[in-house]
């Protein structure tokens, strides 16, 4: 990673003014965020090592979670010495990033945990528009009943009930990519996905609840 000289020579507020300033030119803002990382990374890199040493996790780790924390700073930086509670913008600045390091390591954590219990989720989860084919032939009635409750469903609330079906975990949500997805799919905001999600439910159950009425009269 290399730089410009006057790039290392400005102050950290001004290099954190101009990244965060989206009216500045790309190559600007490039700038000041590599220079940025160049002054910082050392700092927020032996941060991490401590707290990953406590938790048992080694330097590789430490270096991950280093990296990761600033690509979340180039995604959403949103620094502001102003509601700091420090004079010097170099040490508000290194705290601002060790709070993000300290989510990450916790992002970090949750997922060791998930693939621990084989919840987790890997980028290759994909939108789930209609049932697959299956014989019917070894069926029970309630399966049967099920699959004719999805079919009725609209299309829009089958690829929603099918894709959670297929992919939510309990206690955690689905990958944001795929929610995305399914969102631009049925061009609608979550909550309305959210309420297709519902609206299924309560019609499967609607038809598996007249199947026992039946069944009970028979």
């Amino acid at each position: 990673m290399k730089i410009e000289k006057d790039w290392n020579q400005r102050s950290s507020y001004e290099l954190i003014q101009l990244f965060q300033d989206k009216k500045q030119p790309e190559s600007v803002r490039n700038s000041s965020f590599y220079a940025l990382v160049i002054r910082f990374r050392d700092d927020v890199l032996q941060k991490c090592e401590i707290i990953c040493k406590s938790y048992g996790h080694d330097i590789t780790v430490a270096e991950q979670i280093t990296e990761s924390t600033f690509s979340k700073y180039l995604k959403n930086g949103a620094f502001d010495f102003e509601k700091s509670n420090s004079k010097d913008v170099d040490h508000s600045f290194r705290l601002y990033l060790y709070g993000i390091s300290q989510k990450e390591l916790f992002n970090f954590y949750r997922n060791e945990e998930r693939k621990k219990k084989g919840y987790y989720y890997n980028g290759t989860e994909k939108i789930v528009e209609e049932l697959p084919n299956i014989s019917e032939l070894n069926l029970s009635i309630e399966e049967r009943i099920r699959i004719e409750a999805i079919k009725s469903l609209p299309k829009s609330h089958q690829a929603v009930y099918l894709t959670y079906s297929k992919y939510e975990i309990s206690g955690f949500n689905l990958p944001r990519k795929l929610q995305k997805e399914l969102r631009e799919y049925l061009g609608v905001k979550q909550n309305t996905i959210r309420t297709y999600k519902k609206e299924a439910k309560d019609k499967i159950n609607e038809y598996l609840r007249v199947m026992k009425i039946t069944q009970n009269q028979i």
